[in-house]
């Protein structure tokens, strides 16, 4: 009996990451970078699987994928929100270069000395 609920729950995650794929995949789709609607969002679910759009757990997903940032809001419809990253090296290499130059300038005043 619980290995049924296992199997069960572990449907029920795979139908999650698989409409969460598509969700995100029918954002990215939309031409020109305006974004996809609710509606064009139901469109591409249906045409994936048939009748899954009726499914509540879709708005769930779509949901969690707005507060986790991953899609954004603009006006009505739905954008991906890409974040703005810095590249650790460019980081890495300015703390490097002002740590040698402080370094750097001890060295000199002890010279002077």
């Amino acid at each position: 009996m619980e290995a049924s609920k296992n199997d069960k729950a572990s449907t029920q995650s795979k139908e999650k990451v698989k409409v969460r794929r598509w969700i995100l995949k029918a954002v990215e789709d939309v031409e020109g970078n305006k974004g996809a609607t609710a509606h064009h969002i139901q469109k591409f679910l249906d045409s994936k699987e048939d009748g899954i759009s009726k499914k509540p757990e879709w708005k769930l997903v779509l949901k969690k994928l707005l507060d986790s940032c991953h899609l954004m809001k603009n006006g009505g419809r739905y954008v991906i929100h890409k974040s703005k990253k810095t590249s650790s090296k460019g980081i890495k290499n300015s703390a490097a270069s002002k740590a040698n130059k402080k370094v750097a300038g001890k060295q000199r005043i002890s010279v002077k000395k």
